[in-house]
């Protein structure tokens, strides 16, 4: 198997703050499998991470290992196109004069916008596209789909809309349940909590994140990909309920992916976040932690994945929010 990666800009839409002209994507494929009936999954890393957290294999110095950690590759080898997407400040897509400007609608605009634009040049027959997120990046798609309907359907990884009360102050948890109310304070908050829009991290190796047995090659993955947290977007994800309604909007099949040991909140009531959906699966990884994509078990929830999507047969209509 022969897979091509390929990486480029594209537009950042209407929507783009101003001095964010551009976002990076990368394009990993198997060119064997026809564009025709084709499969696209569209991915969204979560806080302080690039997108090439779904491509372990391809970061630096990293890439020689042997042991594969790139969830892009197992798609592709599976005959899943997957486009790897950028926030705006992320990895290398452009960064905005007021970094403050990237509100969590902001941001799922612009990353709805740049697989839009990857789409249309790509220009495959009758399509299923999903939406794929980890972590905060589960929240960006969710807005994605509830503001632009993109996607015939998600899975939200390492996301289940219970935020992370437990380290909430509060005036962060005075706004929990009130999605109205969180986006209106959500820079106010942020900047009480972090003082800047843009954070540096690594915090992706952290043993709550990881576990405690993290092989050194795939710590060294990990620390590739690490990125400035976007801290609005980052708290509005910690936020319980700051994002109901758009996840109440979600009316495609769903799959939620969480791991045993993950910081997403009790599994099993990740469904009832999603009270719109007709058709949601959950799988709890086992072992794993909240990076899932460096757990020993990590094949078998990209397994999981590849046989989800091969289950969508045919795509619903995607509509504009205005004319729904």
């Amino acid at each position: 198997m022969s897979l091509e990666r390929k990486s480029f800009r594209v537009p950042a839409g209407d929507s783009a703050p101003r001095g964010a002209d551009e976002v990076a994507v990368t394009l990993v494929r198997d060119p064997s499998h026809s564009l025709d009936r084709l499969v696209i999954a569209c991915c969204f890393a979560g806080g302080a991470m690039s997108s090439g957290y779904f491509d372990l294999d391809g970061l630096g110095p990293a890439a020689a290992h042997r042991t594969p950690y790139s969830m892009a590759a197992h798609l592709a080898a599976a005959g899943i196109t997957v486009l790897l997407v950028d926030h705006l400040a992320t990895g290398g897509s452009d960064r905005p004069a007021d970094p403050w400007a990237l509100v969590p609608d902001v941001v799922a605009d612009v990353d709805a916008a740049a697989a839009r634009w990857v789409l249309e040049q790509l220009a495959p027959r009758d399509p299923i596209v999903l939406g794929v997120g980890h972590s905060m990046g589960g929240m960006l798609v969710a807005l994605q789909q509830a503001r632009h309907r993109p996607y015939d359907g998600l899975v939200l990884l390492g996301h289940a809309g219970s935020g992370m009360p437990q380290v909430l102050g509060p005036q962060e948890q005075a706004v929990a349940g009130d999605p109205a109310k969180m986006r209106a304070s959500i820079v106010e908050l942020a900047r009480a909590r972090f003082g800047r829009p843009l954070v540096p991290s690594g915090t992706g190796v952290l043993e709550l994140l990881v576990g405690p047995d993290l092989p050194a090659e795939a710590a060294a993955t990990l620390r590739g990909c690490a990125a400035d947290l976007i801290t609005p977007c980052g708290l509005a994800a910690m936020i319980p309920g700051g994002h109901a309604d758009a996840l109440a909007a979600i009316d495609v099949p769903t799959m939620i992916g969480l791991a045993e040991h993950d910081i997403a909140g009790p599994p099993h009531e990740a469904p009832s976040h999603l009270t719109s959906c007709p058709d949601v699966t959950l799988y709890v990884q086992p072992g794993a932690y909240h990076n899932a994509n460096v757990a020993p078990s990590r094949a078998a929830l990209w397994d999981r994945v590849v046989g989800w999507a091969a289950q969508l047969r045919a795509p619903v209509t995607r509509l504009p929010v205005a004319d729904r």
